[in-house]
């Protein structure tokens, strides 16, 4: 027999009314599309990042912290305690930028800091909200990692408007490690009710690429659409199956499903979004 699903039971579904969120990195590009997306589905979503941006419709429910150091996690747990008494959500979506030049210009320094921002960030949040969740007996927590992790990169350039070449080897580490942990992770906090999973970006449109394939177009007598598609072809081996890159938009649309109770039943699960570019399964 056929289950026939009703509007309203899609609704249901769907909806986090309710819900106390934490994004981190929520104030720019895929972390304020999460932001938005999941206050549309009802829920009441904190967001953080290093600097408060210039317009807050509530202020209560931002708080400016650096995720890189200890200090900034106790800063942004207080806050979320005062004000949410805890999460229900937790999406891990702060990350780190490309380095320049190659793996042996990466001093320790730049090392520690990709760590601590990419990898450690998420790892000290879950050992201090995770446990709420568990308490609770419900929680979703999410880490946005990268495809990059299976498939580094090394000599990029955008456009040639940069002749520094950069890789993504910091992050990429970083990413991987990340990866491995919410596997583990997911597997210990499954039979107490809390759900971790990941979601693995490709090629993102950003509001930075974005302005760089905008000056590419205005240089070239393009458009932003035609230097994007370009941009996507010359990035990766062979180009993206898809033709242009992934948006925010879109991302921000798989996170809402993953945390929602439309997927109870996945736990410790990688979903790759990134147009086909992965040439392996």
């Amino acid at each position: 027999m056929t289950a026939v699903i009703s509007s309203n039971d899609r609704t249901a579904g769907e909806s986090l009314d309710g819900r106390r969120v934490l994004v981190t990195g929520g104030t720019q590009g895929l972390g304020a599309h999460i932001v938005a997306r999941l206050a549309r589905a009802g829920a009441t979503v904190m967001t953080t990042a290093r600097t408060e941006p210039d317009e807050l419709r509530n202020p209560e429910l931002f708080v400016a912290a650096d995720l890189s150091t200890a200090a900034g996690i106790e800063t942004v747990v207080s806050h979320v305690v005062e004000h949410l008494g805890g999460v229900d959500v937790l999406i891990n979506n702060v990350g780190a930028g490309l380095t320049e030049g190659g793996f042996a210009d990466i001093d320790d320094s730049q090392w520690a800091r990709t760590l601590d921002t990419a990898l450690l960030a998420a790892v000290r949040l879950d050992r201090a909200l995770v446990p709420g969740m568990i308490a609770a007996g419900r929680g979703v927590v999410v880490h946005v990692t990268t495809i990059q992790r299976r498939m580094p990169l090394t000599n990029v350039r955008l456009g040639g408007l940069d002749d520094s070449p950069q890789n993504s080897i910091a992050l990429t580490a970083a990413k991987a490690a990340l990866t491995a942990y919410s596997k583990g992770l997911a597997t210990e906090v499954a039979p107490r009710g809390v759900r971790v999973n990941t979601v693995a970006p490709g090629f993102i449109q950003k509001p930075a690429i974005e302005q760089v394939a905008d000056q590419v177009a205005a240089a070239t007598d393009s458009d932003r659409t035609t230097v994007l598609r370009q941009f996507a072809h010359a990035l990766v081996p062979g180009g993206i199956p898809l033709g242009r890159p992934v948006t925010t938009e879109e991302i921000a649309e798989l996170i809402a499903f993953l945390v929602s109770d439309r997927a109870p039943s996945i736990i410790g699960s990688e979903y790759v979004i990134d147009g086909g570019t992965l040439p392996v399964i």
